[in-house]
């Protein structure tokens, strides 16, 4: 990744805040697909798994996939295209890239997660219990501002490298040394 882009996507995640805040709530998840996008580009997949096209799945039918559709149309990863799925359970979820956990299929993913056990999906979610049910990243509001936390101990047991500079950016980080 170039320095321009890397640094315009740091640019994005503190922007990211300014907009939520003067922005009406239904912005909310146009910012967290664009969150979504740029996850992509601070994750590094073992190379079996660097493989186009790069699967952003959304689990069950929700209207953020359309959403995150428009933000990713255009963009590509490891100079391939992104392809946006929407999954009806977690048994389909194992060829995915990266899985969107809507708040609404908290509990599909809490009973389906071991289907993906040390499968490399980065896993994102917006469920306040997300990151104790083995998910990897999750997206909340914190004074109308975008926010996330991130399991690193989940990413490191799916084969997942998550850059040092997302983790500075995180609230939280579970699972580093010195972290519960």
């Amino acid at each position: 990744m170039t320095s321009r882009c890397a640094g315009a996507t740091l640019l994005l995640f503190g922007v990211t805040q300014v907009w939520v805040f003067a922005q009406p709530a239904s912005i909310e998840y146009d910012v967290k697909a664009a969150f979504v996008l740029n996850f992509t580009r601070y994750v590094e997949w073992p190379p079996s798994r660097r493989t186009a096209p790069f699967h952003l799945c959304v689990l069950r039918d929700n209207p953020f996939s359309g959403r995150l559709r428009a933000v990713v149309a255009g963009e590509s990863w490891e100079e391939g295209p992104l392809d946006v799925v929407t999954v009806p359970d977690m048994r389909q979820a194992a060829d995915c890239h990266l899985l969107y956990v809507p708040a609404s299929a908290d509990g599909v993913f809490a009973a389906g997660r071991a289907l993906l056990n040390a499968r490399p999906v980065l896993t994102v979610g917006e469920h306040e219990r997300f990151l104790d049910h083995e998910g990897m990243i999750r997206l909340f509001l914190e004074q109308n501002k975008v926010r996330f936390s991130i399991n690193q101990r989940s990413a490191s047991a799916a084969g997942l490298q998550i850059s040092s500079r997302l983790l500075r950016l995180a609230r939280t980080v579970v699972g580093t040394t010195g972290t519960p």
